[in-house]
């Protein structure tokens, strides 16, 4: 008996995709942007509170090696049952935390493990674009990205103001309003997918079986040299990001100013993103994974440089052609030069290696502040993100590789 399949509408699929990415970050606005405000408010001290969180950022590198390598290896488990499993246990540990009071060693645990699981929705969010691909044809992997950008822009304003005018309390709320909106959006998409093909990674169960973690360094060096370059990027650009008011203050900004930065620099993800399409079709993708890696550490000198405000804001305008386009750069890269059936671990490898750089930022950015002027710890990761720069020049494969 022959399972009946059928195609979707694409341009539905990608809107639903889209919905996707959009209620994946409002919900990581509440989860990791704003754990700090809610930990604060629990007795944290700053100190005691970036423990919490630089655990969580690991086990957000973690996790999703471990996920990927079961979606890799089974033939049984999709992307999607992953995600089923992630948001449940999500529901069950923001309900766990609201009935825990004050500061504890449980409090910890269970915020840095949620912290975590979130972090490790974002590659399996990027995989089940990868999957579609493979089964129906193009994802505008970038529009969809871009919508989760425009979608926390104002998301982090709104939480902010809620959360100064009626308390931190309202955060639960926020974040199961945001869990169930995410739920609702991949429901619509599984909907939609239902019979495409039998459920599972896209590729048949006869085909070849994923490869070992240390076979798959072995036959892809140079993807592993270009993720060490990735990390020092993102070492560079979290240095600033993470300790974005020493930054702001240095240039006689305050928390209003940083604010308004922030939500500019997300707008200035958007258009990138949306346009990463057209920016395919027209450059190769090594070609623009180099470029913007560049722009990084152009960037990154600009912030350390800039003298005042409005200059600061010329710096983060930046973030268009480098952090806007590396992220869906990169995800067509493993695509393009990773087999298939190693596809998971390929895009887990590349967002943790963005995990791996926050981590790396928030454990040296707290000394480089303490030892070092603002400017003089800025500059040490422009230096970073320049040697970066070097390493993915010579690391990406060749351009007629990647097409």
């Amino acid at each position: 008996m022959t399972t009946q399949t059928k195609t979707p509408d694409l341009r539905t699929i990608n809107l639903e995709y889209a919905l996707i990415q959009a209620t994946y970050w409002i919900s990581f606005c509440g989860i990791v942007t704003y754990a700090a405000v809610f930990l604060q408010t629990q007795g944290y001290s700053n100190t005691s509170l970036g423990r919490v969180m630089a655990f969580g950022f690991l086990l957000g590198f973690l996790l999703p090696q471990l996920v990927a390598a079961w979606i890799d290896r089974s033939a049984k488990v999709s992307v999607y049952h992953c995600q089923w499993i992630l948001l449940g246990i999500q529901l069950v540990l923001i309900l766990i935390l609201s009935r825990v009071p004050g500061k504890s060693t449980l409090l910890s645990v269970l915020n840095a493990v949620l912290i975590g699981v979130e972090i490790t929705r974002n590659p399996i969010n990027t995989q089940i674009s990868a999957d579609m691909e493979q089964r129906l044809g193009h994802i505008n992997y970038g529009a969809a990205r871009g919508c989760g950008s425009i979608a926390f822009a104002p998301m982090t304003i709104l939480v902010g103001r809620l959360l100064r005018e009626r308390g931190v309390e309202l955060l639960t709320g926020i974040n199961l309003l945001c869990l169930a909106l995410q739920a609702l959006a991949l429901l619509m998409l599984c909907s939609s997918l239902k019979g495409t093909v039998k459920a599972g990674s896209g590729i048949p169960a006869s085909g070849p079986k994923s490869s070992s973690f240390l076979q798959f360094a072995r036959n892809n060096k140079r993807f592993f040299a270009l993720l060490g370059a990735v990390a020092l990027l993102f070492f560079s650009h979290n240095l600033a990001g993470n300790y974005l008011i020493n930054v702001v203050r240095n240039v006689g900004g305050d928390t209003g100013d940083m604010g308004l930065l922030n939500g500019f620099t997300a707008l200035m993800e958007f258009p990138m993103m949306f346009l990463y399409d057209r920016v395919a079709r027209r450059f190769r993708c090594a070609s623009t994974v180099r470029f913007a890696a560049a722009l990084f550490a152009v960037k990154a000198l600009g912030i350390a440089l800039a003298p005042n405000l409005p200059m600061l804001f010329a710096a983060n305008a930046l973030q268009l052609i480098s952090f806007a386009l590396i992220t869906p750069a990169m995800v067509q890269y493993v695509n393009l030069t990773i087999h298939p059936r190693d596809s998971a671990k390929g895009q887990a490898l590349a967002f943790g290696m963005v995990t791996l750089g926050n981590i790396l930022s928030t454990g040296a950015g707290g000394i480089l502040f303490d030892a070092f002027s603002v400017r003089t710890a800025l500059l040490i990761g422009a230096g970073a993100a320049l040697l970066a720069a070097l390493l993915c020049q010579a690391a990406v494969s060749p351009p007629s590789a990647v097409e």
